[in-house]
């Protein structure tokens, strides 16, 4: 790989190992493309900065043992957390210097790794979910379920995209079988991932409170979810990736109820696909110091999944933050699969 990229041996390899596979997976692919159990350090001079999503990308070129030069795509986290960790669109600029240690790629033909961090001008720019920020001093309380809500780095995240103890039908686990998440993946084409999934990932939530309708809108894939509060049914409702959703309030807890899901192959977590029988009960309920809120669910489908699914964490209250929302561009999207 040349001398401006060398390898770290970790001492205790093992236990690097068995703590990244502890980590949330935020991504909108599987990492198991990456030796997330090995790191190299890659010294160069960046060619491209992409501040995109489903993944930001920085381009690294360098000097290879003959002489020539190569160019390295550092795969990055979605923006939602890498602006938490105190990246920007622009953070690096091409010409910058920059020390990058990463995990390579399993294939050692292609030249592309999944960023750790990267270091300018001696300053490091961690991209983990690991480091991200824990709560920060107390906020202003909520008066009610309306405005921007932060989502935690939640372990949910992985039960999601490794769904490999979920029980599920024969249907579902042959489908789970049959995934191909080079090819299969929704998001490869930008379409946005379906609650309860997209409720977990890392960034936050706009709820804007209505007597008929109620805006669930979501920074990452930037969905705005639609409930209908002054309907009491699904009936004649329209088929859509998001569902159709109706909502009420049990007290101070918002329920949403929904139904009409579109078909799709990872409707409910990576490779599991769900159809017509999909349906997902949500509970939005503010906390007594009113500066969290506990989500829980409760997904069913009886078609892929032998027993329902369920789950629960909080929402942090963040009015100092805003709703960045950027679009998911096509060619970032597909790029993991060429590494180009």
């Amino acid at each position: 790989m040349g001398g401006a990229v060398r390898a770290i041996r970790e001492r205790c390899g093992l236990v690097i190992a068995l703590f990244f596979a502890t980590l949330p997976v935020a991504a909108h692919h599987s990492q198991a493309i990456y030796d997330r159990a090995n790191t190299i350090t890659i010294e160069g001079v960046v060619t491209d900065y992409r501040w995109t999503n489903p993944h930001t990308y920085l381009y690294v070129e360098v000097q290879d043992d003959a002489g020539g030069t190569v160019v390295w795509p550092i795969e990055g986290q979605v923006t939602a957390i890498l602006r938490r960790l105190g990246w920007d669109s622009d953070t690096f600029e091409p010409g910058d210097r920059v020390t990058v240690v990463a995990h390579p790629s399993r294939d050692p033909a292609r030249m592309m790794a999944l960023l750790s961090s990267a270091e300018k001008d001696g300053v490091t720019y961690v991209g983990t979910t690991a480091a991200l920020p824990g709560r920060g001093p107390a906020l202003p309380a909520a008066d009610s379920l309306a405005g921007i809500w932060e989502v935690p780095a939640t372990p949910l995240i992985r039960s999601f995209s490794e769904p490999f103890s979920w029980s599920l039908t024969t249907k579902g686990a042959e489908g789970l079988a049959a995934y191909d998440d080079r090819t299969m993946n929704p998001q490869l084409h930008c379409t946005p991932r379906v609650a309860p999934w997209l409720m977990i990932f890392t960034g936050v939530h706009k709820i804007e409170l209505g007597d008929d309708i109620i805006f669930i809108r979501t920074e990452y894939d930037t969905v705005d979810r639609v409930v209908h509060m002054n309907v009491d049914s699904h009936e004649g409702a329209e088929v859509t990736h998001q569902g159709h959703s109706i909502g009420w309030w049990e007290g101070d807890v918002l329920v949403v109820d929904t139904t009409h899901f579109a078909d799709n192959n990872s409707g409910s977590a990576r490779g599991i696909r769900s159809g017509s029988q999909k349906h997902l009960v949500e509970r939005f309920e503010l906390d007594p110091d009113r500066r969290h809120a506990t989500y829980r669910f409760e997904l069913e489908d009886p078609e892929y999944l032998a027993t329902p699914v369920t789950g629960e964490f909080q929402l942090a209250y963040r009015p100092d933050l805003d709703l960045l929302r950027i679009r998911c561009d096509v060619d970032t999207a597909g790029r993991f699969i060429v590494g180009e």
